[in-house]
């Protein structure tokens, strides 16, 4: 490949939105950003208005292409990655929006789950390696179709899109209006046999959803469709789709073993254990991005927006960093294999502050990655891989 190639990536996080240009070495020559709000108008709910996050896209897409000075036949295509598990229900017609994206953090199905996790909690773990939370997809799914009548109308007339956010991106941003989602989101929907790498009609049955509803799940390098000629004044093919802490992981390496810590909206372990799938009883399995191994991973709740609220009092931001760190070395000592090395990213970590908490709590080596943006970077390197 020419070394004057460039990558294209999108980049929707929970806080925000970004894209940013990528050189064959990985460098960033661009970034863009914009902030998402998020709508909280009831206890436990956390949305986010589907239509801003497509107008944000386009925008930052826009401007980051116009400020790099790139050629446009010098990039070679775009990758997307997303916030997980947060779901958009459209009118496939006018793909317009039913309802507010109901975000990863909404806590809305917490009963539903409870009862559900009772009756098949060890059926639904033993086939998508996780438990039945309302964090996870498949019930903010069911939610749509049970409380919005326009959702319920549009399913038995056929016209009903239902997805990750990567799927609504893909929806508008494509010219073939692809309706596909990847492996990577597919396998935090509580829908997905990990083992057999496909939507299970035992888990959609479990929680009242039809097949046909669900967008195609395909792998994560692979093509996605072609971004609208409109949106940046030239196609683009895309080549990536992945979830942003499967590609956080892509970014720190792809052998069993390898390790690495997001210290983002929330703080997130995960390590690849590997061919075989397996479950940790502290741990979610899941998909990686190369599709060919599983990796476990954990949440502490911990993160930026405890951060943003103290940024100005140095001694509660210390008191903070190390009850993450403190909080996070709990899951470091029973992971599967004891890693040597950790590479850590995430906007929490950019001062570097909580890496050497980590590093000396831990006892293990702490490798800040390249750019505290390993989600995008990771997607970067599965867009050059690509091709």
């Amino acid at each position: 490949m020419d070394k004057d190639k460039f990558a294209l990536v999108l980049d929707v996080g929970t806080t925000g939105i970004k894209a940013f240009v990528f050189n064959k070495n990985l460098a960033v020559l661009t970034k863009s950003y914009r902030d998402i709000p998020e709508i909280l108008l009831h206890p436990g709910h956390v949305e986010q208005d589907p239509a801003e996050i497509i107008r944000l896209a386009r925008e930052v897409l826009l401007e980051c292409v116009q400020t790099s000075k790139v050629s446009t036949d010098a990039f070679v295509g775009l990758g997307i990655t997303n916030q997980r598990e947060t779901v958009v229900a459209w009118d496939k017609k006018t793909a317009w929006p039913f309802y507010p994206a109901i975000v990863w953090k909404d806590t809305r199905t917490q009963e539903k789950c409870a009862v559900l996790s009772q009756a098949h909690g060890e059926a639904v773990r033993a086939k998508t390696g996780l438990r039945i939370l309302p964090y996870f997809s498949a019930s903010k799914m069911s939610w749509l179709l049970e409380k919005i009548p326009e959702v319920r109308t549009a399913a038995e007339n056929g016209c009903l899109g239902l997805g990750t956010v990567d799927t609504w991106l893909l929806w508008n941003l494509t010219e073939e209006k692809s309706y596909l989602t990847d492996q990577t989101n597919a396998a935090r929907t509580l829908l997905f046999n990990l083992q057999e790498k496909k939507w299970d009609l035992d888990l959609l049955k479990i929680f009242d959803l039809p097949s046909m509803l669900l967008p195609a799940a395909q792998a994560t390098k692979s093509n996605f469709g072609t971004l609208k000629k409109e949106i940046l004044g030239f196609s683009l093919p895309i080549l990536a789709v992945c979830g942003d802490q499967q590609a956080s992981l892509y970014a720190a390496g792809q052998t069993s073993g390898t390790t690495k810590i997001t210290y983002g909206t929330g703080t997130f372990i995960m390590q690849i254990i590997g061919a075989e799938f397996s479950l940790r009883e502290k741990y979610f399995t899941t998909l990686t991005a190369d599709g060919k191994n599983f990796a476990v991973e954990a949440k502490v709740d911990h993160g930026a927006k405890d951060i943003d609220k103290i940024l100005q009092d140095k001694e509660k931001l210390t008191a903070c960093l190390k009850d993450i760190a403190v909080d996070v070395d709990e899951y470091i000592k029973t992971l599967p294999v004891k890693p040597q090395e950790i590479i850590i990213d995430g906007g929490v970590m950019r001062d570097g502050i909580v890496g050497k908490f980590q590093e000396e709590i831990s006892g293990i080596k702490i490798r800040e990655q390249s750019i505290f943006d390993g989600t995008a970077l990771g997607t970067a390197k599965l867009v050059f891989g690509f091709v």
